[in-house]
């Protein structure tokens, strides 16, 4: 029997270095286009950051502000982990401050990046090239610059955001040398 698949080549592969970017972004300081600034990996890495990058489709849709809105919520959590969110799409700038302008979305805390030309989501293997947006993905990237998990969805299922928080302290004491079982909770205990 004979298949016929399409074969796609990311740069993004998990224990390996994360690939490297910098995106336009709407940030989370000043006023209206004043907040116009850019992201770049190797800078957060410099400054020992956890980086924890995730794509959504769309601006002014229904199931993306409600994990971005859940991400604003526990940015201060991620803060005090060492991590920087930066949510990111293929919509432009402009389109981003007129989203967090309305009420179905509000002012972020946290980087909102703009992959206008493709080029994160496509390394990241998220982009959909047909209809030139980006799934949604999630990854976490350690202060080493590797990846350290990636998760892609298809479709309009949305992700649990307190998953990618524990996600993130699981990964934070992996790369101290404790080994975490599954299921493992913030707070209990490591297998010895």
């Amino acid at each position: 029997m004979a298949f016929e698949n399409d074969f796609y080549v990311t740069g993004a592969k998990v224990g390996k270095p994360a690939p490297k970017f910098e995106m336009e972004a709407v940030l989370p300081e000043g006023e209206y286009m004043d907040r116009f600034g850019s992201v770049n990996l190797d800078d957060l890495l410099k400054d020992g950051k956890w980086v924890v990058l995730y794509f959504y489709p769309l601006d002014f849709t229904f199931v993306c502000p409600t994990e971005i809105q859940r991400f604003n919520e526990l940015n201060e959590e991620f803060e005090k982990k060492g991590a920087t969110l930066i949510a990111a799409s293929t919509d432009s700038l402009h389109s981003h401050l007129a989203w967090q302008n309305r009420k179905d979305l509000g002012r972020l805390n946290h980087i909102h990046a703009s992959d206008n030309n493709h080029k994160v989501s496509e390394a990241y293997g998220v982009l959909d090239e047909d209809k030139g947006v980006a799934w949604r993905g999630t990854f976490i990237i350690s202060p080493n610059g590797i990846l350290k998990s990636a998760q892609i969805n298809h479709g309009e299922g949305g992700r649990n955001v307190d998953e990618v928080l524990r996600l993130l302290e699981v990964f934070q004491n992996e790369v101290k040398g404790k080994m975490v079982p599954c299921g493992w909770k913030p707070g209990e205990n490591f297998v010895e």
